[in-house]
């Protein structure tokens, strides 16, 4: 085993040795005050999403972004579940049945705008300032999406208010493309 290899094992154990303090301190803590798991739930299942995003990111040895978007299309919608039954079990008179309705369709939306990024850079094989530019202009519809069905109003209502966000986004997509073009014609 090489010496770097030795090292992020050594990381990736320091890593997880913290994530499970923290989440053993919380449990206790939780668990000491009310007498029973409440909010320790949300912070339980937020260290288990955070701490393998993180993980897949920081100690991948290849293909880390593919990795961290597995972990993320994977936990995304049992993290949404956590949420909403916590809420409304322990902290909310009348329930409020958010995810099917919201957070599932804002979900899935991210999740093919993540994986149409990944698919870009891998099918056409483009730079990363051409991606990054093509990720800016998908961005647009992702926000749109995720902006009508948080706000349950009309896109051209989300258009409004969402001008500077929109005008931003296409700036950035276009100098990424043109920027990115360049690059491939001087190499």
């Amino acid at each position: 085993m090489k010496n770097s290899d030795k090292k992020v094992n050594v990381g990736r154990k320091f890593f997880w040795i913290l994530f499970f303090l923290a989440f053993a301190i919380t449990g206790f803590t939780n668990f000491a005050i009310d007498h029973q798991f409440t909010w320790f739930r949300i912070v339980g299942s937020a260290l288990i999403f955070g701490g393998s995003l993180l993980d897949a990111l920081l100690f991948s040895k290849n293909y880390r972004v593919i990795h961290s978007v597995s972990v993320f299309t994977v936990l995304i919608i049992p993290f949404f579940m956590v949420i909403e039954r916590t809420v409304n079990t322990y902290f909310l008179d009348a329930p409020i049945y958010w995810l099917f309705p919201i957070g599932l369709p804002i979900a899935l939306t991210w999740i093919a705008y993540f994986w149409a990024n990944i698919g870009v850079r891998k099918i056409l094989h483009w730079n990363m300032v051409s991606c990054l530019g093509f990720a800016s202009l998908l961005a647009i519809p992702a926000v749109l999406i995720t902006n009508t069905i948080a706000n349950q109003t009309t896109v051209y209502n989300i258009i409004e208010m969402s001008f500077i966000t929109i005008v931003t986004l296409l700036a950035c997509g276009g100098l990424g493309l043109i920027a990115g073009l360049f690059m491939r014609k001087r190499n």
